[in-house]
């Protein structure tokens, strides 16, 4: 017991040397980092008015948009726009269906006859139909807002009511397979019109349009259906379109 003891009394007496310069060290060091870290403090206060000073001058400092940039103008509705993207691909279903596997099997079994003719137009005539009655539907409208149009409604309204008749609209559709379309269309190029058994309410000219694309490019959408009886969000917006429209064609 006297010889453990002995060697433990001569560990502690061998590390003592090494333990008063780490206490000795250590606020030596302590302080080393806290002037590092004022300094770093002070360089970052400083750094700081110069991002700010360097900040995009374009905007004017304070300035509080009520609208965004891009303004809906008009929506169709959820649920309209789901059933007729519904409607459009089950159109496609049916006519995969038909013209696929059911009209070849009678056509093996009996040729061309009435029953495989009625068969294959069970398929087509439903595709048809629902794109011609389908195509002119617009799911939503939108354009681009000056600056000052964004700040209050009473501005909005003041630009709304006199629109000029180069003011470029976002009209979106739907294609045959329920993709949205985006026509960029001037508000002068509108004019109502009601076509389809009353399902457009709007036509352009789309033939300068039409002459400029590849053959290989769907044409340009030239009628429009905007039904505003389930619209989605404030009416004014496109009540205040609807009147400069009618305002240019005068």
């Amino acid at each position: 017991m006297f010889f453990i003891t002995a060697i433990r009394g001569s560990k502690l007496s061998s590390l003592r040397p090494i333990l008063r310069t780490i206490s000795s060290t250590a606020p030596r060091a302590q302080c080393y980092r806290v002037q590092i870290c004022k300094r770093l403090a002070s360089t970052a206060a400083k750094a700081s008015p110069k991002v700010a000073a360097t900040a995009p001058s374009g905007a004017a400092p304070g300035t509080k948009y009520k609208y965004p940039e891009r303004l809906q103008l008009f929506h169709a509705g959820v649920s309209r726009i789901t059933f007729i993207a519904c409607v459009k691909l089950s159109t496609i279903l049916i006519f995969t269906f038909f013209t696929y596997v059911v009209t070849p099997k009678y056509y093996e079994k009996e040729g061309w006859t009435a029953t495989t003719i009625r068969t294959a137009l069970s398929g087509v005539i439903p595709l048809l139909f629902v794109g011609w009655t389908t195509s002119p539907f617009v799911l939503l409208v939108s354009m681009r807002l000056p600056p000052f149009a964004r700040t209050s409604e009473q501005h909005l309204k003041r630009y709304l009511s006199k629109l000029p008749a180069d003011t470029a609209l976002e009209i979106s559709t739907m294609s045959l397979i329920a993709k949205p379309r985006v026509s960029r269309v001037l508000l002068s190029e509108l004019r109502p019109k009601n076509q389809r058994l009353g399902i457009v309410n709007y036509v352009r000219d789309t033939s300068t349009e039409n002459a400029v694309r590849k053959w290989y490019h769907f044409r340009a959408v030239s009628r429009f259906s905007i039904q505003t009886n389930k619209t989605k969000g404030p009416l004014w917006f496109w009540e205040s379109v609807q009147e400069s429209i009618k305002r240019n064609q005068r």
